[in-house]
């Protein structure tokens, strides 16, 4: 693959469209695409909770409902596809003391992840490894000694039983991935991580190429989760400058969602548009002003506690009385409007999501590493599926 010719095909199409992805339909009632495009608009609108849910949950029928309305979009099709990584069907699955403390979806992509994985001829590094399930995995079917690189004590100290109840060569050491010292582990060493989150994995990236890493495995995750306000790409070709609200868009696919979560899903979208409104109305602050995560244990608050708790955290005063149920009202019909108007700003999140990673893998080509970008497994087991590889 060449990486600078689909970086910069992507990067053009993506600029060439901002209009559409940039606006989220969360923060405006109506993006200005609706006005350029108002039959696309009313179509959007009309669909039924299937349809949305299926365009939601396959980037392809979503490219091609979009390239229906705007046929240039067609072009995005071929720029989002990637080679899959075949499993050889001849790994055995995890079980026993290996799988202990691993929940079952977790379990599958630990294994899809593992096995997409080439010979390892050095020592791994499990960067932000947690309990260290991936890496406990490696040491079992390799012949190389793994270090598990994790911030959390407790998470390292229950790997390290894990480990040993596994009789596995397997040692943790809890250290914060995003100091310098860190990286001092990559000399060396084999890296892999298994959606290691925004600036945690550029830290790994950056470390693996001052530390010479031999190899780096690497499945990138919350490109969001960063200290920078504006992401400053990678590469000198890189002219993409994106929020981090932009960078929440490739993470928006839901695909692996179960109907509960959905459900919560949309409960807490529509309470949160409700509150928005409730704000404006009572502080006169704008819809496009964000506001910190609400747990998603206040979700068994009704909702006038809910709104209280929330105006409370805000600082917002609440009158004793007020239209509870015609707030609530509104909030879950801008839910409806807000997930339909949205369809046509995922229209980019996978490509966004691969610009995002060929980002990372030219930067690690230019470094002297030969690269492959693949998809590790089918996005019914991860939306986040991407496999970066580099070996020197």
């Amino acid at each position: 693959m060449d990486f600078l010719a689909r970086y910069l095909a992507l990067q053009d199409a993506l600029n060439r469209h901002a209009s559409f992805w940039r606006p989220a339909p969360f923060h405006m009632a109506r993006p200005d695409w609706c006005v350029q495009y108002p039959d696309w608009a009313a179509q959007a609108l009309a669909l039924n909770d299937a349809e949305v849910e299926r365009l939601n949950a396959d980037n392809v029928a979503l490219i091609d409902w979009a390239a229906h309305r705007l046929p240039a979009l067609a072009e995005l099709q071929a720029l989002i596809e990637l080679p899959r990584i075949e499993s050889p069907g001849d790994a055995e699955p995890v079980s026993g003391q290996l799988a202990w403390a691993m929940p079952g979806r977790k379990q599958a992509q630990v294994e899809a992840f593992a096995e997409a994985v080439d010979a390892i001829e050095n020592p791994i590094l499990e960067w932000c490894g947690g309990k260290g399930h991936l890496g406990r995995l490696l040491a079992s079917r390799t012949n190389q000694p793994v270090l598990s690189l994790d911030y959390d004590a407790t998470l390292c100290r229950e790997g390290e039983l894990l480990a040993e109840r596994a009789h596995v060569d397997q040692h943790f050491v809890c250290a914060d991935a995003l100091q310098p010292d860190a990286t001092h582990h990559l000399a060396g060493r084999h890296a892999v991580a298994l959606h290691a989150c925004g600036d945690l994995h550029l830290a790994l990236l950056r470390g693996a190429v001052r530390q010479h890493a031999a190899a780096l495995d690497l499945s990138p995750c919350c490109y969001y989760r960063t200290v920078d306000a504006v992401y400053r790409p990678l590469n000198p070709e890189g002219t993409l400058q994106l929020t981090r609200d932009e960078l929440h868009l490739p993470v928006t696919d839901t695909a692996t969602a179960g109907a509960r979560d959905r459900r919560l899903r949309d409960r807490a979208m529509a309470w949160k548009l409700a509150f928005v409104r409730l704000r404006e109305e009572l502080a006169g602050l704008s819809s496009a002003r964000t506001f910190k995560p609400v747990p998603a244990s206040w979700l068994s608050l009704s909702f006038e506690a809910w709104c209280r708790k929330l105006a409370a955290r805000e600082g917002i005063a609440v009158p004793a009385h007020y239209d509870w149920p015609a707030l609530e009202a509104f909030g879950r019909q801008r839910q409806r409007e807000v997930m339909r108007l949205s369809l046509v700003r995922h229209v980019f999140r996978r490509p966004l999501e691969i610009w995002l990673a060929l980002d990372r893998a030219l930067f690690l080509e230019r470094a002297g590493y030969r690269v492959r970008l693949a998809e590790f497994c089918g996005r019914e087991l991860t939306p986040r599926n991407l496999f970066i590889s580099a070996r020197l």
